[in-house]
């Protein structure tokens, strides 16, 4: 199973499980009970005061949700997807988060009515797609979520060490759906030349002292305010150096570039390492959980807050590109750069163009 779980997804959560915002596919319709509707809201109310972030705003989510729930204000409601749009509209006119949602029995509706006449769903597209040489010297990987799964993480390594005599790397994390750290992990030792901190990582702490530390290994627990727990994530580069750490690296965003790919993003920005082309990305800068509300509800909560060292985060307001170009236009951009003609870059560019789309998610609708 993929760990798509990991939406900026870094914690590990219990009763949080780690998930992406993206739910899995339906199951089959169950009836609305409204009393169990009741039930998951008011729970959520409980979790979200519990669990947030910021306690400040945990506290009005809660007030909010109680607020309506005793008012009624749920009663017309007719099925677990119009409760669960409505919940994470209410939400997020309190205060936008770019993860907070309510999920529905079975996840996400779908685009189209499940039914034995409509087409099964399209697959996930692979987390790391077309690695390999684009051009004379420059090398191409994209990614559409960083899942942590061993064969993609065996693969990327091997893609960077076969490659490891470019001049030029081009990341295309233009329809990049978040994910965690691993990916991460195995880029930053090789094109880092010195050891340094690239994130910073605040998780409430009372979060962190019931589920203990975020899972990985480059995470290193320095001092924070009492309310937080907070971690640094840090690059040890490889003896011997990495023939890498020589290399121009390109990092090409769009609005829907987000999650954990903001967080490679900021990274590749704030050490001056790598180029952002594109567009600013979508602004989802807080990582957390799915937690389970009963009925068959859940909800994904934020628990902490990622910026670069000196820096602000990107929730709400994404990472800006250094080169700001149609996220179609961002591979021209990069190979031109790199002295490719422009007939053959516009020619690749074509080539390469991503299957998924590249605009920012649109909130769901109740």
């Amino acid at each position: 199973m993929r760990k798509e779980a990991l939406a900026a997804a870094l914690v590990a959560l219990s009763p949080l499980a780690m998930a992406q915002t993206s739910a899995p596919p339906p199951a089959a319709a169950l009836a609305y009970d409204a009393a169990e509707a009741k039930k998951a809201v008011a729970k959520l109310a409980d979790e979200l005061e519990k669990n947030f972030v910021f306690p400040d705003v945990a506290k009005r989510y809660a007030a909010a949700l109680r607020t309506k729930l005793a008012a009624g204000g749920y009663d017309a409601v007719t099925d677990g997807h119009m409760l669960a749009g409505t919940v994470t509209a209410d939400l997020q006119a309190v205060a936008p988060d770019g993860h907070l949602a309510m999920f529905p029995p079975g996840g996400q509706r779908r685009t189209a009515p499940v039914s034995s006449q409509a087409s099964p769903p399209a697959p996930l597209p692979p987390p790391m797609e077309k690695a390999g040489w684009i051009a004379p010297g420059i090398a191409f990987v994209r990614f559409n979520g960083f899942y942590g799964e061993p064969g993609t993480l065996k693969d990327f390594a091997a893609f960077l060490d076969s490659h490891a005599s470019a001049k030029t790397l081009i990341i295309d994390a233009r329809t990049h759906r978040g994910g965690g750290l691993d990916e991460m992990d195995i880029l930053f030792p090789r094109i880092f030349s010195k050891a340094q901190a690239v994130m910073v990582m605040d998780t409430r702490a009372s979060v962190a002292e019931a589920n203990g530390p975020l899972p990985y290994r480059s995470l290193v627990k320095v001092d924070a305010p009492a309310e937080l727990s907070r971690s640094e994530h840090r690059v040890t580069p490889v003896s011997p150096q990495s023939p890498w750490t020589k290399a121009k690296v390109y990092y090409l965003t769009s609005p829907r570039t987000g999650s954990a790919a903001e967080h490679l993003a900021s990274a590749l920005k704030g050490t001056k390492r790598g180029t952002l082309i594109g567009e600013v990305t979508g602004g989802a800068g807080h990582y957390g959980g799915t937690v389970p509300l009963g009925g068959g509800y859940s909800a994904f909560i934020p628990v902490g807050r990622s910026y670069f060292p000196g820096g602000d985060g990107w929730e709400g307001t994404g990472v800006a590109p250094d080169v700001k170009v149609a996220p179609e236009r961002a591979l021209v951009e990069a190979l031109t750069r790199e002295g490719v003609a422009p007939a053959e870059a516009e020619a690749l560019s074509v080539k390469y163009m991503p299957s998924e789309p590249m605009e920012r998610r649109k909130p769901r609708k109740p």
